[in-house]
């Protein structure tokens, strides 16, 4: 939100103005700079009533006592009472009662005007005053200022980018590019980290951008900052996926100039079908294939027990993911994560929930790119099928001949077992009908075997592996009926085959 926008809700008597921000001194300098020599008389949570210009601590007194020795101020000039971390008092019925007080003698007394100005991480609006807050939304800068800020900052500190004008606009757009949706304090905390360690800024210091993208996520606890350990190489089939996912990668590789040349940003991938067939798999790949974080959102961490918390959490959550972009968020078992949002027992929270999240999807412009991953599609809510909120959609099966050859050889190679003498056609014959899931544990049961009989000098033999998968029962046998349901279903929905046209 514009300065302009904040002096004229002052000049339109608000009375409550409230920052979701942990950022201090920017709310401090922009306050000043709006209200010029207005008394401004600062509390802050733990320390008490401070000297606004030099934050010395200046008595031991509590919110309710600052309120009430500052409640009727707003008589003599015109005040400001700035009040910093308080978001858990504003329970207390005596700063409710306090902060109505002070509120409706702005409102309706003219010879009196005194501002309540909220600011805090946490966004707690009781009931009896949310008429008379205004929420003032954090701003982040934009590329372009971001861009301006990174050269202010080398200018400041007397180096240079690059010597090459040419190659210091592209190093400068595709770091601001990284640390778009930070604030201004936090990208200036990046750039002092990067500063220290090296005595100027370079591409390379993308490492800190992301040690903060880490930060933000672990501090928050509504999402899951994972690492992204694997490539496409991992993926055994699905070839019409990771061609499509291959597309999209080289548009993240160069995305600054991609932007920038009007290309638009990939928004995500939904991928359904049966379990155990590399979806979640996937999802952890695409972030490598990228080169970006990947973070996956847990719903069940998002639901809280007061009214409105939920939908505050997802926002939150969905704010953080935007923060940490260019990234990959992660919806496993979307189905689960959503369930009970459509139907006459779906649950109000559950459908505003989708709705918030679908939304967002639908108009966010943001380099987030979301994979969600589904398995029951009859729970599955309809509207995540339309078209505009994913890029595609790719389903996935139990692997053909071919491919269940790769998978055997990717995880042969993951455990130092395969070798070019290992003829796997009779494994691949036995396991038909065997998911990805069901090869892995095959292998996995193999080479243990292998290990605890004191025979790993001798290696893997191709009638161990048989031995070994002879005592597995693949999923689509012991769940037989949940595969022949989520097949049905497929059939009802035009969407592409993740593997290749032969399958």
């Amino acid at each position: 939100m514009s300065e302009n926008q904040i002096l004229f809700y002052i000049h339109g008597l608000r009375p409550i103005l409230y920052f979701p921000s942990q950022d201090f001194r920017a709310v401090d300098e922009t306050l000043r700079e709006l209200v010029g020599d207005a008394k401004i008389r600062e509390f802050r949570q733990g320390l008490g009533p401070v000297d606004f210009d030099t934050k010395v601590r200046l008595a031991e007194r509590t919110l309710v006592q600052f309120l009430e020795a500052h409640k009727d101020t707003g008589y003599d000039q015109e005040s400001f009472l700035l009040l910093k971390d308080v978001h858990k008092q504003l329970e207390d019925g005596s700063v409710i009662a306090l902060l109505k007080y002070i509120s409706e003698r702005t409102l309706y007394s003219e010879d009196y005007q005194q501002t309540i100005v909220i600011v805090s991480g946490e966004c707690i609006i009781p009931p009896e005053i949310a008429h008379l807050v205004t929420i003032i939304p954090q701003e982040v800068p934009s590329q372009k200022e971001i861009e301006k800020i990174i050269r202010d900052y080398a200018e400041q500190l007397n180096f240079t980018i690059d010597a090459e004008p040419a190659k210091e606009e592209e190093i400068v757009g595709k770091l601001a590019l990284e640390l778009k949706g930070f604030s201004f304090f936090q990208i200036k905390q990046v750039l002092d980290l990067a500063y220290a360690n090296g005595g100027k800024i370079s591409f390379e210091d993308k490492d800190f951008i992301l040690l903060e993208k880490k930060q933000i996520i672990n501090k928050s606890g509504l999402l899951e900052y994972l690492e992204a350990d694997c490539d496409a190489e991992s993926i055994g089939g699905l070839e019409a996926l990771k061609k499509w996912l291959r597309r999209k990668a080289m548009i993240f590789h160069d995305l600054d100039r991609a932007l920038k040349n009007g290309v638009d940003v990939p928004k995500g991938v939904l991928i359904v079908g049966v379990p155990g067939c590399g979806k979640s798999l996937t999802a952890k790949t695409t972030a490598a294939m990228f080169g970006v974080p990947l973070l996956r959102l847990d719903v069940g961490k998002i639901l809280g027990k007061y009214v409105g918390e939920s939908e505050r959490n997802m926002r939150a959550a969905l704010i953080q993911a935007e923060a940490v972009s260019p990234c990959v968020l992660w919806v496993d078992e979307v189905e689960k994560a959503f369930a009970g949002g459509t139907g006459d027992k779906g649950h109000e929270v559950t459908a505003r929930l989708i709705g918030q999240f679908l939304t967002w999807m639908q108009e966010k412009s943001s380099t987030v790119f979301v994979v969600a991953t589904a398995n029951d599609l009859e729970n599955l809510p309809t509207e995540f099928l339309r078209k505009g909120r994913f890029d595609e959609i790719f389903s996935v099966d139990l692997p053909t001949p071919q491919e269940r050859m790769q998978i055997l050889k990717i995880h042969l190679r993951k455990r130092k077992q395969y070798h070019i003498n290992l003829d796997l056609s009779e494994v691949v014959k036995q396991t038909d009908g065997f998911s990805g899931a069901d090869l892995e544990a095959g292998v996995a049961t193999a080479v243990e075997e292998l290990f605890l009989s004191g025979q790993m000098k001798d290696g893997l033999t191709a009638s161990k592996l048989v031995d070994a998968f002879s005592d597995i029962t693949p999923l689509s046998l012991s769940l037989r009926g949940k595969f022949a349901k989520i097949k049905e279903k497929l059939k009802e929905y035009s969407v592409k085959p993740a593997h290749d046209s032969a399958h």
